[in-house]
């Protein structure tokens, strides 16, 4: 009995794993679906001279601040109307991509903080559509406006005061470079690049990244930061949608509001 108990939860594991990151053939069969929203969050130039046909752009830079602090999010009502006003529900299946996985990593986090149920990333991002000559086009896709009734999930962003108060138990991962990360941390951060996450345009193995955050316990609350938020989504991402870190949070502020 406690091994078919073992089996279960190992088999709904992969598909929860495999639900929250998409191949390209995967995205080929649904995209045309009509609860189907393809969100490409690179910036608007880029979107413009060539993009999954089909999906819409949302830049991921433009849910956030640049002051006073750069990085920090919008207040949740006004991502939520953004989101609406392109033609995201919260009940919406949401696929997010861009370049390298970072800003679609970004919007994801950013997403699940507003209640969004059902999102997934596209694993090798625009690069992998590319390679596999899927439809691309330089249209630009208008979805009805629409509206994304969010239900904040605090608990997956902290800021200053709270990082201060779990200085001593929680693990702090800085996701920055190695050379940012040697130039000045936050208390005994631990540094895993978001670079060291990927091979190419795409996530590395599961064994590779189970091996990439060995000294990560899973048994303790993780906060992850970086410079300005960007990249901490990324790594919440692998964390928790891909690793299974059951108690993972973001320091939306990053390094920049830690110095501020």
């Amino acid at each position: 009995m406690k091994k078919i108990l073992i089996l279960i939860v190992l088999v709904s594991t992969v598909f929860t794993v495999h639900a929250q990151l998409i191949s390209v053939e995967e995205l080929v069969k649904i995209i045309k679906d009509p609860k189907v929203v393809v969100i490409d969050a690179r910036p608007s130039g880029d979107y413009m001279k060539t993009h999954i046909d089909g999906s819409i752009n949302i830049d991921a830079s433009t849910l956030c601040n640049t002051t006073p602090v750069e990085g920090t999010l919008k207040p949740a009502s006004e991502l939520a109307k953004i989101l609406g006003s392109h033609g995201v529900a919260r009940d919406s299946k949401i696929i997010v991509y861009c370049k390298t996985g970072v800003s679609a990593g970004r919007v994801y986090w950013i997403l699940k903080y507003l209640g969004a149920s059902d999102v997934s990333m596209l694993n090798g991002q625009m690069d992998a559509w590319f390679a596999a000559r899927k439809p691309i086009t330089k249209n630009p896709k208008k979805l009805a406006a629409t509206s994304f009734s969010h239900s904040v999930n605090a608990a997956i962003n902290v800021d200053k005061a709270y990082v201060k108060a779990k200085m001593n138990t929680a693990v702090l991962v800085d996701s920055r470079k190695k050379e940012d990360y040697a130039a000045g941390k936050i208390g005994n951060a631990l540094n895993i690049p978001g670079d060291d996450m990927l091979q190419g345009s795409k996530l590395k193995s599961a064994s590779e990244l189970t091996k990439l955050f060995a000294s990560v316990p899973k048994d303790k609350e993780v906060i992850i930061y970086c410079k300005t938020g960007v990249t901490a989504g990324f790594t919440y991402f692998v964390m928790k949608s891909l690793l299974n870190y059951p108690n993972v949070k973001v320091y939306e502020g990053a390094w920049v509001d830690w110095n501020h």
